[in-house]
C-alpha cells in the first residue's frame, strides 16, 4: 500500500475525530429570558464560540497522534523470535505483571493486543511464554493453555469473563462467623464455579474463636449442617488462635491453592498464619457495614514452600457464575445424581415438573432442604440470565 495512500487514510480518520471533538464542544443553547439578555454583554455569544474552537484539536496534530499511536502498537507487537522462557504469573498491575521464571522475579510488559488475540486477559497462577522484545526489555508474548479456573462475570461487562485465578489444585472458600456474618449463598455459588472449572474445594470457617458455646448450639455454625454431608473438606479454624491452622497446611500440602470469599473474613489473617514469614496486611472489619475492608487489594501468588503455593485475592461482595447453562447446574449438586436418575423427563430441571425425583428427595429430608433451595435460587438467576 503506497505512502500517499496511508497519508490519506490517516487524515479521514483525524477529520473525522475533529468532526467529532467539534460536535462535543458546541457550546449548549441556553433559554434566556430578557432580564438575562440585558446581563450578556453584546460580544459574549461569539467569544463563547471561539473558545470552543480553540478547544478543538488542530487536524495536523491529531494524524501526527495517529501515527505515534500506530507505532507505539507495531513496536509492541515487534517481540523478537528468541523466547526467554515459560514462567508463573504471580501478580498483575496495569500494563504489566511479574512472572516467576527460572527462580528469577522478573516485571514483564503486557501487550494490549494480548487478550485480544487469547480471547481472555491475563490471571494470577498462569503459564505463559515470555519473549525479549527490541532493546532488551521483556514481554507476556502468550497465555498456555489452563488445566483449571475459577471465573466470573467482569462486574462491569458481563458478556466478558473475569478469570480469578488459573492452573488451580484447590479453591479454599473461606466463611467466617459474626463479623461478618456467615453467608451459605456464596459458598453455593463458589461450589457450582469451582466444579465447572475443574478446581477442587474447601471450606474454611475462620473466626471460631467467636462461636457460642457449646459449638453445636451455635446458630451460625449450624447452618454449615448441609455441607458436612459433602465430600468438601470442611475446617473450622481461626487465624487469631491457630485452630485449624495445622489441618488448612495439611490440605494446601504441595498444592497450588486459592483463598476466596466476602470482604473481611480473615484471608489473609490465615495466610499470616499458614506463613508467619511473609508480611500481610489484615483489616479490621466495619462494624456498621458488617463488611470488611480490602486488605488484599490485588490477587498474588505466595511461595509456603514445598511445592505449595497459595493466591490471596481480594474479597468480593456478589458472585456470578461465568457462562453456566441452567441445564448444566443439577450436575454440580452431587447429591442430586442419585435421585436424578429417577426423575420421569430426562430433561427435568427439578423445579416444577411432575415425578421429579430430585424435588421429592428435598421433601423427604433425604437431599438437605437448604441445599435445593440453593439450587433454585442459582436456577432462577440463570433462567433470567
Amino acid at each position: 500500500m503506497s505512502e500517499n495512500h496511508e497519508e490519506k487514510k490517516a487524515r479521514q480518520k483525524a477529520a473525522k475525530i475533529r468532526a467529532s471533538e467539534k460536535a462535543r464542544a458546541k457550546p449548549s443553547r441556553t433559554r434566556l429570558d430578557v432580564e438575562d439578555w440585558e446581563r450578556w454583554e453584546l460580544d459574549a455569544l461569539p467569544q463563547r464560540q471561539q473558545r470552543a474552537e480553540r478547544r478543538t484539536e488542530p487536524l495536523g496534530k491529531i494524524v501526527d497522534r495517529l501515527r505515534a499511536e500506530s507505532a507505539e502498537a507495531a513496536a509492541e507487537s515487534k517481540v523478537d523470535e528468541r523466547l526467554a522462557g515459560e514462567g508463573l504469573v504471580v501478580s498483575i498491575t496495569r500494563g504489566q505483571c511479574e512472572v516467576e521464571l527460572e527462580g528469577a522475579s522478573l516485571v514483564c510488559h503486557v501487550p494490549k493486543a494480548l487478550a485480544l488475540t487469547q480471547q481472555t486477559d491475563l490471571a494470577v497462577g498462569d503459564r505463559v511464554t515470555v519473549s525479549r522484545r527490541p532493546g532488551g526489555a521483556l514481554a507476556v508474548s502468550s497465555i498456555l493453555p489452563r488445566t483449571s479456573r475459577l471465573s466470573r462475570p467482569d462486574p462491569f461487562l458481563a458478556h466478558r469473563e473475569r478469570v480469578i485465578a488459573a492452573n488451580l489444585d484447590l479453591a479454599i472458600v473461606v466463611v467466617s462467623l459474626r463479623k461478618p456474618p456467615l453467608s451459605p449463598g456464596l459458598i453455593d455459588r463458589f461450589l457450582v464455579a469451582l466444579a465447572h472449572g475443574g478446581v477442587a474445594a474447601a471450606i474454611a470457617v475462620n473466626k471460631v474463636d467467636l462461636a457460642d458455646e457449646p459449638r453445636e448450639e451455635d446458630p451460625e455454625l449450624e447452618l454449615l449442617a448441609p455441607y458436612r454431608d459433602l465430600e468438601t473438606p470442611l475446617v473450622p479454624c481461626s487465624g487469631k488462635t491457630g485452630e485449624g491452622i495445622a489441618e488448612l497446611a495439611a490440605l494446601l500440602a504441595g498444592r497450588t491453592a486459592v483463598l476466596v470469599g466476602h470482604s473481611g473474613v480473615g484471608k489473609s489473617s490465615l495466610l499470616a498464619a499458614l506463613a508467619p514469614e511473609i508480611d500481610v496486611r489484615v483489616g479490621e472489619v466495619s462494624e456498621h457495614w458488617g463488611k470488611g475492608r480490602h486488605t488484599t487489594t490485588r490477587s498474588r501468588i505466595y511461595d509456603l514452600g514445598g511445592g505449595t503455593r497459595l493466591i490471596d485475592t481480594p474479597g468480593i461482595r456478589e458472585f456470578g457464575l461465568w457462562k453456566l447453562e441452567p441445564a448444566e447446574l443439577a450436575l454440580y449438586f452431587d447429591e442430586f445424581e442419585e435421585p436424578a436418575a429417577s426423575c420421569r423427563f430426562n430433561d427435568c430441571t427439578h423445579s416444577h415438573e411432575p415425578a421429579c425425583a430430585v424435588r421429592a428427595a428435598a421433601e423427604s429430608g433425604a437431599i438437605p432442604p437448604e441445599r435445593y433451595a440453593a439450587y433454585l435460587r442459582i436456577l432462577e438467576s440463570l433462567q433470567a440470565g
